[in-house]
Order: structure tokens, then C-alpha cells, then sequence
């Protein structure tokens, strides 16, 4: 770690930790005997704190960079973290000793328990700087704990002096200012365990909470063996999903000086930053063959979030291996950790269909999408189940309407006419469509993704296979839920390149009129209607997702357009609609 140290920052990071130190050296002393004199002392520190944290944000400019793949990056967005952990500790001290001297009675203070959480203090301001120094991440886990042992410090506390204020046994304002002391310790507890953290983030890589790192670490301890222990494990980033959670890839690499650190289990690699653009270098000279088959091999994925989210993932992914096996990933273990929880999968080989979308030849392209039809022909075929269904477009619609419009209010009607007609707002032809649709049930229900997005499916080039990831919607519906999805999930591309975008629209409908073939020789008449209200519903919700004004209109438009086309059909001949997929992708 030490070509990521900024010129200047390593010197004012040890004067930071020095100073706050000393401060709580005065904070201690003035606990054990009050004086003024040292009140004064620790008062008067205040702006030095202050300046040697601004020195070390202002030395440290990537620490804005939001790319947390780069190594150096991710350290000095650590290192500032600590700088302003430390400054707030400072603050902390003058305001725990700004409580202490309006304490008129002085035996009140259990000075015994005070100095010994602020020596628990002074411990984790000193393992702050070293964990950082040497990339320790045992000095780091212990730095974490603080939190904990200081919290239970603050808890015993509060609950000794609220019980002398309900007995009135001392000044309700001496038992109030020692209360808010408390609270002060708890405090720095706090920024202690988010200073480890930070130090965590800096030597792996990575974002991670303690909460996090016991959960990875448990789970890649389980993974490891005598071939690959699990002091020889690397964590990349891959991907953080809306909901909150959060994937990494788990790799092996061999535990070296001075590439790997020997304090932990886990390990980071200080020249994987020269060694990425090695390898971009390379891979310009290949060809777009050679890319395809030259993905990372991960021996895991680590995936990590809410608990009730991870579990469903993982009941998701146990379904789909009793409905359909081998078309989901294995579960390798699973690990609850208080509110979150964690799952170690099998990584599968390939890519996703986003990347092949924006990076790869038209040809593989077209192989993949192949791939993806025959495989769903397969799925549904077997997973069939011969009870109509209702897919409920419009209601999900309606749910997320209320998100669309917090991010884009221009959508919402205030009333227009053209030519003298009045024009209905979108929640008027919501309505009138969950009517038409309360009678255009699926004459059938197979198993399906739930959120078929481009980046939630794999193409295997080497074995021309398709898989599913992120299964946690899958359940029995109509597949058109999967169609449409699949469909907007192309259109809503952020491209700029208007010759990509044409070639990715273009398959896009290629899928759309295979779908359409599908439906027919299942004799599946009301196909074409579901799939208006289905593409009308992910054209408009998808949008919440979007800020580019212009992206966000094209696709609102078209799911207004979509509506009234379906509500101007006629109800009684349900087989002679045709949805206009022609017009709809296209620029």
C-alpha cells in the first residue's frame, strides 16, 4: 500500500493521530483531577485537528473518484474516512470535557469507568494509524470492536445514572451532564468501529462494514481448502444492486510478499491497479473471439444484504433447481449476521447480456439470443401449467407511478387538450386498461425470472449455454411478465454510439417477433394484448431509473402511446390485435 499514499498525507496522518491522542491524554488527566488550567489545554486545540484532516481531503483528490474498482481510489477514500474520524474524535473529547466542568458535585463522577473507555479510546486512535500503515487487518477488526465494547461502556453507564435520577439521589442537572457524557462515549465507539471499516475497505478493495467482512470471511473460510486456503482469497467488486445488496467475486491468489497481507484472512493485492492496465493493454490486441472465452475466473460470488432479500434469493435459486436444475447457480453457503445476511454461489462462466449488447459482435449476439429463445421454449414447455393466469400489469404500474413522478414531475398530467380534445391523464387509461386486462387472462402459467433484465442472464459461448442469476421475483406467471421486461430492458440502454443503439433495438424486436411465433403455436390468442400492457408498464416504470430527460420522455411517450393503440382495439376480437413493435423500438 505504499505507492497509494498521496505526497504528505502519511506524515499529517501520524501528526492528526498524535495530536487527538494528546488530547484525550488531557481529557484523561482532567477525569482523574479537574483543573482549569488543563480544561484550557484541551479547548484550545480545537483548530489543529481541523487543519491537518482539510490537509490530508485536500491531498487526496481520487478520494472522489466513485470507480471502486481502482485500488487507489478505494485507499484514499479510506484514508480520508479516518482523517475525518479522527477530527470528529476531537470534537467528541472538547464536547465530553464541555459537560464534565458544569458537574458541581464531582463525586458523582465515576472517574474509575471514565479513564478506563477513554484509554479504550486512546487504543483504537493509535490502531487507526498503525492498521492503515501496515494494511493490518487483525489491528483493524480489533479497531471495529470498539464500537461494541465502548456501546456496552456508554449502556451501563446510562442505565446507572438514570436510575439515581428517578430516585432523585443526586442533581437532576449533575445526573443530565453526565448523561450526555455517556452518550458522548457511545459516540466515539462509533466512529472508532467506522474507522475500522474504513481501514477493512482500504486493505481489500472494498466497501465493507464489520457486519460485512465477519459474513465474507465466514463464508470464504467454508470455501477454502488445503488447495486453496482462504489466506489466499481476493474480493473484487462486480456490482451493487438497488435493493441494496451487494455482489463480489472471490478469486484465487497466491499469498506473496508483498502483494498479499499477513495479518488477515483475506487478502488484497497492492499491484492489481498496474497489473488491470497490463491487461487492458492486452485484451486490445485480441479479438472479439478471443475476449469472449477470457472471462474472470472466480471461485465464488459473494453476494451480502438485507436479510429477508438474500433469503428469498436463496429460496429463489432452490426452487428453480427443483423446477428446472442446472439453470441456476448452486448455493455454496449461507451465513446470517444480525439484520443482513450473506450467500457464497457458484460462478457461472460467460457474460451477461448487457455486455455482449455494448461490447460484442453482432454474430455472438445473435448466437446468444438463439440460445436464450430455445431455452425459454424448454423452460416454459415443462414448467407449464395449464391454469390461467393474470399477470396484473397495470396494478404494478400504478405501485411504482407514484416513484416515476418523484423523479421525473414533468410526467405528471395538469390537464392538456389537442385540438379541442381533452386529453386523459395516464392514471385515467391505467384504469381503463386494468379493466380491458381483468379479461385478457394467460391461458396458461409457466415458471418464470421475475426481473429479466439483460444484466440478470449469462451466455456461455464456450458451451452455448444460458443461465439465470438474481432469482428472488421467480414465481408461477404469465410469461409475458419476461418478455416485456426482457424487451425495455434493451431500450433503456444509456448509448450515445446511435449505430450500437439501432443493432441492440433491432434485437430487441428480433426477440420480441420469436415471442410472437412462441405464442402462436401454443394457440395463445390474447399474446399481443398482454405484451401492450406489459412493455406499457416497463416502458413507464423503468424510467425511475433514468435521469436523461430525453431517454425518460421517449420511453413515458411510448407507454402512453402503447395504451391508448391496446384501448382503441376492439375487446371482442382479442385475436386480430396486433401491438406496433415495428414503431415502438426504433429512434
Amino acid at each position: 500500500m505504499d505507492q497509494a499514499w498521496p505526497e504528505s498525507t502519511r506524515d499529517n496522518l501520524r501528526f492528526l493521530c498524535s495530536e487527538v491522542d494528546s488530547q484525550y491524554g488531557w481529557l484523561q488527566a482532567f477525569v482523574s483531577a479537574p483543573t482549569a488550567a488543563m480544561a484550557r489545554k484541551l479547548l484550545e486545540r480545537q483548530g489543529y485537528a481541523e487543519n491537518l484532516c482539510q490537509r490530508i481531503e485536500q491531498a487526496c483528490p481520487e478520494a472522489r473518484n466513485h470507480k471502486r474498482s481502482h485500488a487507489r481510489a478505494r485507499f484514499q477514500q479510506s484514508l480520508v474516512v479516518v482523517a475525518s474520524g479522527l477530527a470528529r474524535l476531537s470534537e467528541l473529547a472538547r464536547s465530553c470535557l464541555e459537560q464534565l466542568v458544569r458537574v458541581d458535585d464531582v463525586q458523582l463522577v465515576d472517574d474509575v469507568v471514565l479513564v478506563k473507555s477513554l484509554r479504550r479510546v486512546r487504543r483504537g486512535i493509535l490502531r487507526s494509524e498503525m492498521s492503515l500503515e501496515n494494511g493490518s487487518l487483525s489491528l483493524a477488526l480489533k479497531l471495529a470492536r470498539s464500537r461494541e465494547t465502548l456501546k456496552r461502556d456508554s449502556d451501563d453507564r446510562i442505565q446507572a445514572l438514570t436510575g439515581q435520577l428517578k430516585k432523585r439521589r443526586a442533581p437532576a442537572e449533575d445526573l443530565t451532564h453526565l448523561l450526555f457524557v455517556a452518550r458522548e462515549i457511545s459516540q466515539m465507539g462509533e466512529v472508532l468501529g467506522q474507522l475500522g471499516e474504513a481501514v477493512i475497505s482500504a486493505t481489500l478493495g472494498q466497501s465493507l462494514n464489520f457486519e460485512r467482512y465477519a459474513s465474507l470471511t465466514h463464508l470464504v473460510n467454508e470455501l477454502g481448502d488445503d488447495s486453496q486456503p482462504a489466506n489466499e482469497m481476493r474480493v473484487d467488486t462486480l456490482a451493487e444492486t438497488r435493493s441494496g445488496s451487494r455482489i463480489s467475486g472471490i478469486a484465487s491468489e497466491k499469498a506473496t510478499e508483498p502483494e498479499c497481507s499477513k495479518h488477515g484472512k483475506l487478502v488484497s493485492n497492492d499491484k492489481r491497479e498496474k497489473k488491470g492496465r497490463k491487461v487492458r493493454k492486452d485484451r486490445k490486441e485480441k479479438s472479439t473471439d478471443e475476449l469472449t472465452l477470457a472471462a474472470p475466473e472466480y471461485l465464488a460470488i459473494f453476494k451480502d444484504g438485507q436479510g429477508r432479500k438474500v433469503e428469498e434469493e436463496r429460496q429463489g435459486v432452490e426452487r428453480w433447481h427443483d423446477i428446472y436444475p442446472g439453470i441456476a447457480p448452486r448455493i455454496l453457503s449461507h451465513h446470517q449476521q444480525g439484520d443482513s445476511a450473506a450467500l457464497l454461489i457458484e460462478h457461472l462462466p460467460g457474460m451477461t447480456f448487457e455486455h455482449l449488447l455494448i461490447n460484442e459482435s453482432s454474430r455472438l449476439n445473435r448466437c446468444a439470443q438463439q440460445a436464450l429463445v430455445e431455452t425459454l421454449h424448454s423452460v416454459w414447455t415443462t414448467t407449464r401449467r395449464d391454469k390461467p393466469v393474470t399477470a396484473g400489469h397495470m396494478h404494478q404500474l400504478l405501485k411504482r407511478l407514484s416513484d416515476v413522478y418523484q423523479i421525473h414531475p414533468e410526467f405528471r398530467h395538469c390537464g392538456a387538450s389537442l385540438c379541442g380534445r381533452e386529453m386523459p391523464s395516464l392514471e385515467a387509461l391505467i384504469e381503463q386498461a386494468a379493466g380491458l386486462e381483468r379479461s385478457l387472462e394467460a391461458p396458461f402459467a409457466v415458471y418464470i425470472h421475475g426481473d429479466f433484465n439483460v444484466d440478470n442472464i449469462l451466455f456461455d459461448p464456450a458451451k452455448q449455454s444460458i443461465r439465470f442469476i438474481d432469482l428472488h421475483r421467480s414465481a408461477y406467471q404469465d410469461y409475458v411478465q419476461d418478455v416485456s421486461v426482457h424487451m425495455v430492458s434493451h431500450y433503456r440502454l444509456q448509448l450515445t454510439d446511435a449505430a450500437l443503439r439501432a443493432r441492440i433495438l433491432a434485437l430487441a424486436l428480433s426477440f420480441g417477433q420469436q415471442m410472437r411465433r412462441f405464442a402462436h403455436e401454443q394457440g395463445d390468442t390474447t399474446f399481443e394484448w398482454r405484451l401492450a400492457l406489459g412493455l406499457a408498464r416497463s416502458f413507464a416504470t423503468s424510467t425511475r431509473f433514468i435521469l436523461d430527460a430525453g431517454l425518460a420522455g421517449r420511453m413515458f411517450n411510448r407507454a402512453r402511446f402503447i395504451l391508448e393503440h391496446a384501448l382503441g382495439a376492439d375487446p371482442d376480437r382479442p385475436a386480430d390485435y396486433r401491438i406496433p413493435l415495428e414503431e415502438l423500438f426504433v429512434d
